[in-house]
């Protein structure tokens, strides 16, 4: 029986979502109509904002500027005005307009006196995203405006105040608009006060809805919306006209981002090929219709004219207007702590990381280039100048660029092949090293070998040096250019850059060693690096280097 006589649930009382009480109701018309008032309090805290706001703007400090929203008291007299329109109360008004205008010109005047002080140097990031307002920032405004208006309404819900306070940006753009005046970069301090100005008509217009939905409007009032219409109808228009600046404005911004968008996919396309290479910024302008784009690059090489020929092709077809793009590469060096190590593992991560998709040439570039660089740097006398990929006739290939003292060994060559083709698993790799003679020149010669790299002399080695230089000039029309001793277990290393009309012979290097070694009782090897090369002239013979050093003497003592 109880099954079938079950008794019917009570309707629990539900309470409106926006109840107010009558005291509720007096208590805050009496409390918003007090507080909208200038006073003291309303001043000091204000001037603290804008200079907490200034400052952190300046300093680009996101927490700065987060600190002045929560000291702000600009909110307060932007609910009594809205009250005031919804009541008709005209001193309300009148109150609440004076400390709105008063908080507007201490936020804009802080802000331009903090800019003219020598410490302000440049815009930041901050202040420039307030210059830039949008009609994303007026929905950001209308629904933080309805979380403030309820807030202050119900007592149950005012902790929530602090976090409103952050999103309702009114201090940071008047702060941010001062100092672009300051600056001289109106049309950004304009923008910036046309956000606190969009902000602020949202945030009247969604107060006095509420206002008017919680019973705020008098009881005595026999024609409630012709009145409001009245009161709000200048409002409503400036709302209007903002918001379709704004629209604008967002138009624009959408526009700005399908175009870099659209130029960084291309530049993604472009960097598939170029091992080691990742974008940097993507920025452009627009002028006259056509598309000025400018990419940064930073990686082992710069970009090659037909690559970003394609880029701007594809991003035009795309865009449907002409593009054209400059490319500025950053040069950077890629190495690793062994080139034996996983080095595809490392690369094929970094393409993850950078999502870009990377074809078989530029994984193989970007190991040839860490396995040579990594070798190389062992080698402080040879220079790696530059790594490409081309296709051989033998199948893939590779094109080492190296400069240094001496060619490479072909046998050195063979090995390194091998490894290439060890680490990068392509059996068939082909590698050229095209070889750059240099020489290094310190300020005794040339060094030889690249290993005669001049340090502290003994006196000895000193000795010996002059020896071999007297010796090696006695010998008919043969000049010495550079000899540098080095102290050796097995004995002293001798090594000499000479010229003249003949090489010298290994009689006369055996006759010069044997002297020096009975001299300084120990074994001299001597090591002469001889070239048939003079200038001449009819006075005999003179060396290239002491022709060239004499021109250049004159040149580099030239008003001395």
């Amino acid at each position: 029986m109880a099954f079938i006589f079950r008794r019917k649930p009570r309707e629990r009382a539900r309470t409106p979502l926006l109840f107010v009480t009558d005291m509720r109701r007096e208590f805050l018309i009496t409390d918003i109509s007090r507080n909208s008032a200038p006073h003291g309090m309303y001043y000091l805290l204000m001037s603290v904002a804008v200079f907490i706001a200034a400052f952190g703007l300046m300093a680009d400090s996101p927490a700065v500027v987060i600190g002045a929203m929560l000291v702000s008291p600009l909110m307060t007299p932007i609910f009594g005005l809205s009250l005031g329109l919804v009541r008709g109360e005209l001193p309300l008004i009148r109150s609440s307009m004076f400390s709105l205008v008063a908080g507007i010109l201490l936020g804009i005047g802080g802000g331009y006196v903090i800019g003219i002080l020598p410490v302000f140097f440049d815009v930041t990031h901050e202040i420039v995203a307030r210059t830039t307002p949008n009609l994303l920032d007026m929905g950001v405004a209308a629904f933080a405006g309805i979380a403030g208006a309820v807030a202050l309404i119900d007592e149950k819900v005012s902790p929530v105040m602090p976090g409103i306070a952050i999103a309702t940006s009114l201090v940071p753009p008047l702060s941010a608009s001062g100092l672009c005046l300051a600056l001289g970069q109106y049309s950004d301090g304009w923008g910036a006060f046309l956000l606190f100005f969009a902000n602020f008509l949202v945030i009247l217009t969604v107060a006095s809805a509420l206002f008017c939905i919680t019973g705020f409007i008098p009881v005595s009032e026999d024609q409630p919306l012709p009145r409001l219409i009245k009161h709000f109808s200048i409002t409503t228009l400036g709302l209007i006209l903002v918001a379709g600046f704004l629209t604008q404005a967002l138009v624009e911004v959408s526009v700005s981002r399908r175009i870099d968008k659209s130029l960084r996919t291309a530049a993604n396309v472009a960097i598939a090929s170029m091992p080691n290479t990742v974008i940097k910024t993507v920025t452009h302008e627009t002028n006259d219709g056509v598309v000025e784009g400018f990419i940064a690059l930073r990686g082992p090489r710069s970009m090659k004219a037909s690559d970003v020929e394609k880029m701007e092709k594809m991003s035009s077809g795309e865009l449907k207007m002409p593009v054209r793009i400059i490319v500025r590469t950053g040069i950077t060096q890629s190495i690793s702590s062994m080139a034996d190590s996983n080095i595809k593992a490392a690369i094929d991560a970094h393409a993850k990381r950078t999502k870009i998709k990377k074809d078989r040439s530029a994984v193989v570039l970007a190991q040839a280039e860490i396995i040579l660089r990594t070798l190389i740097s062992e080698y402080p006398w040879y220079t790696l100048v530059g790594v490409n990929y081309m296709e051989l006739k033998s199948g893939p290939g590779l094109i080492v660029e190296i400069s240094g003292p001496e060619r490479p060994h072909p046998d050195t060559v063979r090995k390194l092949e091998d490894l290439i083709r060890r680490k990068t698993e392509v059996k068939d790799l082909g590698l050229i090293v095209r070889y750059y003679k240099c020489s290094d020149i310190t300020r005794n010669g040339r060094n030889l070998f690249g290993t005669g790299y001049t340090g502290v002399y003994s006196k000895n080695a000193n000795l010996i040096e002059a020896d071999v230089t007297e010796l090696l000039g006695n010998i008919r029309n043969v000049f010495p250019i550079y000899v540098e001793a080095q102290l050796e277990k097995s004995g002293w290393k001798v090594l000499a850059d000479v010229t003249g009309e003949k090489l010298v012979t290994s009689k006369e290097v055996e006759r010069i060693e044997d002297k020096l070694s009975e001299k300084f009782k120990s074994p001299v090897r001597l090591f002469v690096y001889s070239k048939t090369e003079a200038l001449v002239e009819r006075g005999g013979f003179m060396p290239v280097e002491q022709f060239s050093d004499q021109d250049g003497i004159k040149r580099l003592t030239v008003g001395q």
